[in-house]
């Protein structure tokens, strides 16, 4: 039995262009102003929820968020806000919350110095025509906003929260850029290395090697950011991702230029929108410089000639496996390139590996000749199984997925036995705290404190209950899977290529794992997981293609050797 103590929400809000309202907007005010009204309307008890710091626009609030929360638990009766602007400044979604939501969830919202409340009809009249108001205000506050920024870009300020890696903020100035002693060296080293014809990767690789600490790792151990997340062992100060050493080539800030408005903010919305590089802002010798435009120039375009050939490489053509591919240590999807300079040979790398290096993933590497004519075969193999013998694949399908979900379910098993007994327990406390609570020997606080307890367990035990047996229901649906897979199969026993249709019709996914010297041969294994099926089975391959390995130089020249040998016995 579950119990709901309705109380009435009193919502506050303020954001950083109320502020200059003064104290008649504070949080502090209208707490006030909102407790007041909740005791001469005898809406108590009530519950405070505050969004301090946070724009009308946006509806992503904790505190709006939580009481929301409680609406849908049934724990709220009636919203009250000091005015419709609290509650939000888009005149569409705020309409939605005051004539849908609301009205949905039997809540009742007071709007007060609006005189808004839903539970009179006449009150609500204008109360779209105030929303509206309410968003212009937004509007027009963004569009000075804007005039502001492009006033202050056009007189070469540096708006950027953070200071760009290699300089500092001026103390006397914050719009303006002075070169950083610690690492404004390394930066003159990046633009060396990259004129001299380095890659990025082998940039990425020196940086690392040399342990010179990425950019969001400075912002962070001088407490510019939190970014402790990143950065949960050593090793991770040094990683530096290809794209990081891109944008820091391709930045005009480091030959003493100014470079604003590359992108805007789109109204109503979180999202930057890129501008046209005409429409950016350039104000030129801001700031002293740190490499030379000479040396600039010199990198950018080695960098400019080293992607333009890769495009032309890769151009016009799509993978047959694009969205398939996914390494099997990580999950991460593999991306194609080019194997060495000059050679033909296409391959597949795991995406970790290629941004981070060795320390955070293997490489994966396969060849794409090698993975075309492993799945292929894999494919014809199963299905002229399912042609030749298809009840005995049926049962090798469900036998292999019920493994896999009988190991999950028995886990659970034990939680779901005891979430059973537990709620019948919960159950019985409720029976008891109504007994308890008729007869004085519970006192209210005690009551609605116990009550709110026992809902949120109550709430988790009958998702866990109802977890399990949808989970114990799908197990009922393997064989019709098993058989969909089967028939899906059989259609394809004769098929000589492979197509994005035919791979995307049969496979979900394919996981790629590291490949292995077993006896001068490099062995591979695929696990290919197909619709409705999963994996149905091992795939393993040596590979047929030239490979440079310390273990082995040329896996096929050995191969045949080893058969003439054999041969000759």
């Amino acid at each position: 039995m579950e119990i709901n103590a309705k109380k009435t929400a009193l919502y506050c809000r303020l954001s950083k262009d109320d502020e200059k309202d003064g104290e008649s907007s504070s949080i502090e005010t209208q707490k006030a102003m909102l407790m007041q009204f909740a005791k001469e309307r005898k809406l108590l008890p009530a519950e405070i929820y505050t969004d301090d710091g946070y724009s009308g626009l946006n509806f992503d609030r904790p505190g709006f968020n939580a009481m929301l929360d409680d609406i849908i638990a049934g724990k709220i009766h009636t919203v009250v806000t000091k005015d419709l602007s609290r509650l939000g400044r888009d005149h569409l979604t705020v309409g939605h919350y005051t004539e849908i939501y609301f009205p949905t969830h039997n809540v009742r919202y007071v709007a007060i110095n609006d005189g808004v409340d839903t539970s009179n009809a006449q009150s609500s009249d204008f109360a779209a025509l105030k929303n509206v108001i309410n968003e212009f205000y937004s509007r027009d506050s963004s569009r000075k906003i804007k005039a502001a920024i492009v006033a202050r870009s056009k007189d070469g300020k540096y708006r950027a929260k953070v200071a760009p890696f290699g300089y500092l903020k001026d103390p006397d100035d914050h719009n303006h850029l002075i070169p950083d002693p610690e690492t404004a060296p390394y930066v003159e080293k990046i633009f060396e290395l990259c004129a001299s014809g380095w890659g990025n990767h082998r940039i990425r690789d020196y940086l690392r090697e040399h342990k010179v600490g990425c950019p969001s790792w400075f912002q962070h151990s001088r407490d510019l950011q939190d970014l402790s997340h990143m950065f949960p062992d050593e090793e991770s100060r040094y990683i530096w991702r290809p794209d990081t050493l891109r944008l820091l080539i391709r930045n005009r800030v480091y030959v003493g230029d100014c470079v604003m408005c590359r992108s805007t903010h789109v109204f109503k919305t979180k999202r930057r929108k890129k501008n046209n590089e005409k429409d950016w802002i350039v104000v030129e010798n801001t700031h002293e410089p740190l490499v030379s435009r000479e040396l600039f120039n010199r990198a950018n375009e080695l960098v400019s000639v080293r992607r333009a050939a890769y495009k032309e490489t890769l151009s016009g053509y799509q993978s047959v496996f694009a969205g398939l591919l996914k390494c099997h240590n990580c999950g991460k999807a593999l991306s194609r390139r080019n194997y060495g300079s000059n050679s033909f040979h296409k391959i597949y790398v795991c995406g970790t590996y290629a941004t981070y290096g060795v320390h955070k993933c293997s490489q994966h590497k396969i060849f794409e000749n090698d993975l075309y004519n492993t799945v292929l075969t894999d494919i014809k193999q199963r299905a002229k199984a399912a042609l030749v013998s298809k009840d005995e694949l049926i049962k090798a399908i469900i036998k292999i997925s019920n493994k896999d979900d009988m190991t999950k379910q028995k886990a659970q098993l034990t939680r779901y036995q005891s979430a059973v007994k537990r709620l019948k327990e919960v159950e019985t406390f409720f029976d008891k705290l109504y007994e308890d609570s008729a007869l004085g020997r519970l006192s209210q606080e005690n009551f609605d404190r116990l009550t709110a307890k026992y809902q949120m367990e109550q709430k988790e035990l009958k998702q866990l209950v109802m977890d399990f047996e949808e989970t114990s229901a799908d197990l009922a649906d393997k064989r019709s899977d098993a058989e969909k897979c089967v028939d899906m199969l059989s259609k394809y026993a004769d098929i000589s290529e492979l197509t994005s249709e035919i791979l995307n019709t049969l496979i979900n996914r394919i996981e790629v794992h590291e490949c292995e010297s077993m006896e001068g041969v490099m062995q591979q294994k695929i696990d290919i997981y197909y619709r409705f099926a999963g994996l149905i089975g091992p795939c393993e391959y040596d590979s047929l293609t030239f490979y440079r390995t310390s273990h082995v130089k040329n896996p096929v020249k050995k191969r045949k050797r080893n058969e003439v040998i054999q041969s000759q016995k």
